[in-house]
C-alpha cells in the first residue's frame, strides 16, 4: 500500500494513481465566474483597502501574515457564516484509505457541512505560500485533500472546488469525477481581478445551495 501525507503529494503522481484527467474546460469550474453582482460602495471600499494592503506587502509577508492580513479579511467579507448548510473549518485532519493508497493531512481551510466537525466538504483553501520561497507542490497537496473528500463522500459526480494561493496569485481548481481543471493565476494585486476572486468565492455559496 502507498502511504503519503498531503505534503508529499504531487499532481502528476496523483493523476496516475487515481486515473485522473487534467482538462482545459470544466463547466462546473466556469460557473464560479459566471455571476457578476454589483459591488456595493461599502464593500468596494473594503476591497480597495485590502487590495492596497496587498500591493504594499505581498513581497514581505510570511505565510501567517498573508493569511491574517489579507486572506482572512477577504473571507470575512464573503461571509460564509450566513447559512446552516455549511460553515468554515480551519486546520482539520482529513484522510482516506483504499486497498491501494492511504492519504492524510491537515487542511488549512474547508467549507463543509457539520457544526463541530466537517462532514461533507464543498470547498478547500490550501497552501498559504509566500510570493517567493514556496516549496513542494501546492496543486498536489490541494488535490490530495479533494480526492480524500471525494472518497469519503462516496459521490464522485459531485463537483468539489478548491483554491491554492501563492502570494498574490489565486489558482482555482475543480474536481468532478476523474476530471479536474486548474485556472490560470488570478493576480489579486490588480483590483478588477480581486473583484473577480470575490465574486467566485461568493458564487460557491450559491452552488452549494443548488
Amino acid at each position: 500500500m502507498i502511504k503519503k501525507s498531503f505534503e508529499q503529494c504531487y499532481w502528476e503522481e496523483l493523476t496516475q494513481l487515481f486515473g485522473l484527467e487534467r482538462v482545459k474546460n470544466l463547466n462546473s469550474l466556469s460557473e464560479l465566474f459566471s455571476a457578476r453582482d454589483q459591488i456595493q460602495p461599502e464593500l468596494k471600499k473594503d476591497l480597495i483597502k485590502l487590495n492596497t494592503l496587498l500591493l504594499d506587502h505581498f513581497l514581505d509577508w510570511n505565510e501567517d501574515e498573508l493569511k491574517m492580513q489579507f486572506i482572512s479579511p477577504l473571507l470575512y467579507l464573503v461571509d460564509y457564516n450566513d447559512s446552516d448548510r455549511y460553515q468554515p473549518f480551519s486546520q482539520r485532519i482529513l484522510q482516506m484509505q483504499s486497498e491501494e493508497i492511504e492519504l492524510s493531512g491537515i487542511v488549512d481551510w474547508i467549507l463543509a457541512s457539520g457544526k463541530q466537525f466537517p462532514k461533507e466538504p464543498f470547498f478547500f483553501l490550501h497552501e498559504y505560500k509566500r510570493e517567493k520561497g514556496s516549496a513542494n507542490d501546492p496543486l498536489g497537496q490541494l488535490l490530495a485533500a479533494m480526492l480524500s473528500a471525494q472518497y469519503q463522500n462516496k459521490d464522485p459526480k459531485r463537483t468539489l472546488y478548491g483554491c491554492y494561493i501563492i502570494g498574490k496569485d489565486w489558482y482555482f481548481v475543480g474536481l468532478e469525477g476523474k476530471q479536474y481543471q486548474t485556472t490560470l493565476p488570478y493576480n489579486t494585486t490588480d483590483y478588477p481581478t480581486l473583484e473577480k476572486v470575490y465574486h467566485a468565492l461568493s458564487q460557491i455559496k450559491d452552488l452549494i445551495l443548488k
